[in-house]
């Protein structure tokens, strides 16, 4: 497998990891990795190289399935028995390979759910495959993470997301907004070049650049719209979690004392608040206290 087969470039351990699972698959594998570093691409292009498809016809497959959170950042027991429906259907071919499944942000399945997949994974169909992406492997039961192979998605080395995309043809400018927007992610950084509009995580930034650029009173007018739906909130600390991030080593390579400092405090509010948001935290008063302080 090729370091940018589907539109991504991989990290050589994660690359490795790959090709050792597509020249030996087995039926429930996850995908490890930070939200926006590419795992859902990386899903498309495993299991477009598993069963032997061009990496744009998976889509079209007919024994192809992608399912995940709804939006209440939950995947419920409800889509989990549509799943056991769809793999109840009989598959026609004779590759042993010919069913393949994606399930988006396993971490979000509720605890009846997990228990319903978990009898899928003990007796798995014969001709399927499937891949989980994972943000958090600790918030699935232990039985769950016990029959799953895990492939660890890194993100690559600045040097190689730069070059990937020049070949690509976007200049240096673009480049470096991307990369220190998508705090080195792939994925976003990906969406952030080529216009995909559709990526979850397109918003959060757009969300995190008004926080850094507005003023006291602005952003604690973002509040109410971003505490409506939890999700919108925690891509907005995500973004500015990874864009902090970026800040800081940025500023470390210039040895820039004050703005080490400024990118410090920003990305301890951000890890600070995704944690309170992330244990259940009241999303208004969490958000409010970041745009007071951030």
């Amino acid at each position: 497998m090729t370091a940018n087969r589907g539109g991504l470039v991989l990290h050589p351990h994660t690359k490795e990891q790959v090709a050792q699972y597509v020249a030996k698959p087995v039926h429930a594998v996850m995908l490890v990795g930070l939200n926006g570093v590419g795992k859902t691409q990386l899903a498309r292009t495993v299991l477009s190289a598993a069963l032997s498809l061009e990496d744009d016809k998976l889509a079209q497959h007919p024994y192809f399935k992608i399912i995940g959170p709804d939006d209440k950042r939950t995947v419920s027991i409800d889509t989990i028995r549509e799943l056991q429906r769809f793999l109840q259907l009989k598959t026609i071919g004779d590759q042993p390979y010919r069913r393949a499944i994606i399930l988006e942000h396993a971490e979000c399945l509720t605890a009846e759910a997990q228990n319903a997949y978990l009898k899928m994974l003990e007796e798995p169909p014969a001709d399927t495959l499937m891949v989980l992406t994972v943000d958090n492997p600790r918030a699935l039961l232990p039985t769950i993470l016990s029959r799953l192979q895990s492939i660890s998605v890194y993100a690559p080395a600045e040097d190689e997301l730069r070059d990937y995309f020049a070949s690509a043809g976007k200049d240096t400018a673009a480049i470096n907004q991307a990369y220190f927007l998508s705090g080195g992610l792939p994925g976003l950084m990906s969406a952030l070049l080529m216009g995909d509009e559709t990526h979850p995580l397109l918003a959060g930034v757009a969300d995190a650049k008004a926080v850094l650029q507005k003023s006291t009173f602005e952003r604690l007018a973002m509040v109410e719209g971003l505490s409506k739906q939890k999700g919108n909130a925690r891509y907005m600390l995500e973004a500015l979690q990874h864009i902090a991030q970026t800040g800081l080593d940025q500023a470390g390579k210039k040895d820039d004392v004050g703005k080490i400092k400024q990118w410090h405090h920003i990305l301890k509010i951000a890890s600070t608040a995704l944690d309170q948001l992330q244990n259940s935290g009241n999303p208004k008063l969490i958000l409010s206290n970041v745009m007071l302080h951030i």
